[in-house]
């Protein structure tokens, strides 16, 4: 059964000191964005991550970590779903998580057409939902800060 969240999951790579980040154009709606999906029975949102990026790259991971940015979403763009969650619920969250993989090879699933691997201002320019654009910059952040101690 489909659970009442979704996760936003954001590829990335640090090769030679430059960070590349993974977004993808859907399918449906012909927008970027980085891979997105919803849980499934008892999942954590961290295995929900982990399992769509998966499913939607076939990149292999280093690491996964929680990003701060959480937002929600209504319920009504989860028409095959919303019937079946509990009645009176309107939204749902969207956590976001940062994905370090080892490779650039992406093997894209049936919902996007292509992806890219971008720099953060290409990547910004791109990203249609402000969630993504705002888990990028968190990340991008976060990504400078550890740069910056592990110089010092």
């Amino acid at each position: 059964m489909r659970a009442p969240y979704n996760v936003l999951v954001l590829p990335y790579m640090i090769n030679e000191n430059k960070t590349l980040f993974c977004i993808f154009k859907r399918q449906d709606m012909q927008i970027w964005q980085f891979v997105a999906g919803g849980g499934e029975n008892n999942e954590t949102p961290l295995e929900t991550a982990q399992r769509e990026l998966h499913e939607e790259t076939q990149l292999k991971l280093l690491k996964v970590y929680k990003l701060d940015e959480i937002t929600t979403v209504p319920v009504e763009y989860f028409k095959d779903f919303k019937d079946r969650w509990k009645e009176g619920l309107f939204v749902i969250p969207v956590y976001s998580f940062a994905a370090e993989v080892d490779d650039n090879i992406v093997k894209i699933s049936s919902e996007h057409v292509v992806s890219k691997w971008l720099n953060y201002e290409e990547a910004i320019d791109l990203l249609h939902f402000d969630i993504d654009k705002t888990a990028l910059w968190e990340l991008n952040k976060r990504l400078e800060l550890k740069r910056r101690d592990e110089r010092q």
